[in-house]
């Protein structure tokens, strides 16, 4: 095993739960399970004394539950505020590619690319689905004759869906902040 002073350990296992908690939060940042591998990390090189298996394993349970809130919360934030499929499928996508962009290219941060993506990628969905449905009746050769609100409805509805994925976030970013806090908290209680 190898010999770190326990004080420094200790400091570094604490920063980086910090900024679990903080990530938690915020997309930008990663989350609970940095929390759990801070823990794990600490147990291993102070041979499971002061943070036994059984404290490691209930955080890792709420890493696993964090990870579980998070794509659970979107996509019922999307489904719930009148997503379909193509949809839900979009925000997803959106999100990851939003977040990659908004750290890598745009300076604006995982933050603000994962929401901007996953509105997005709502809207994007929808359309390819509505334009892959057609403008024909199934089954026939007769265009489809549809009143111009029912397609100023359909986009009304898409955009009550890409605000249910804002709303996923919040429930999510809730869900993870608890699950985090507490994780930190039976952490401090082990030592």
């Amino acid at each position: 095993m190898p010999d770190l002073p326990e004080g420094t350990l200790l400091v570094v296992t604490l920063i980086a739960m910090f900024v679990g908690l903080v990530g938690s939060v915020l997309p930008a940042l990663p989350g609970v399970t940095l929390i759990f591998i801070s823990a794990l990390v600490y147990a291993y090189f102070t041979g499971f004394e002061a943070v036994g298996g059984w404290v490691i394993a209930l955080l890792g349970l709420f890493a696993a539950l964090a990870l579980v809130a998070d794509f659970i919360g979107t996509s019922y934030g999307a489904r719930r505020f009148g997503a379909s499929n193509w949809g839900t499928a979009g925000g997803a996508i959106g999100g990851i590619l939003g977040a990659l962009a908004g750290l890598l290219f745009l300076g604006i941060g995982s933050l603000f690319g994962l929401i901007l993506g996953s509105v997005g990628g709502v809207f994007l969905g929808e359309y390819l689905k509505r334009r892959r449905q057609g403008t024909r009746d199934p089954g026939t050769e007769q265009p489809r004759v549809e009143p111009a609100r029912t397609n100023q409805g359909d986009w009304r509805r898409t955009g009550r869906a890409a605000g249910g994925v804002f709303v996923g976030y919040l429930i999510s970013a809730i869900a993870q902040g608890v699950l985090g806090l507490a994780s930190v908290i039976i952490f401090l209680l082990a030592l």
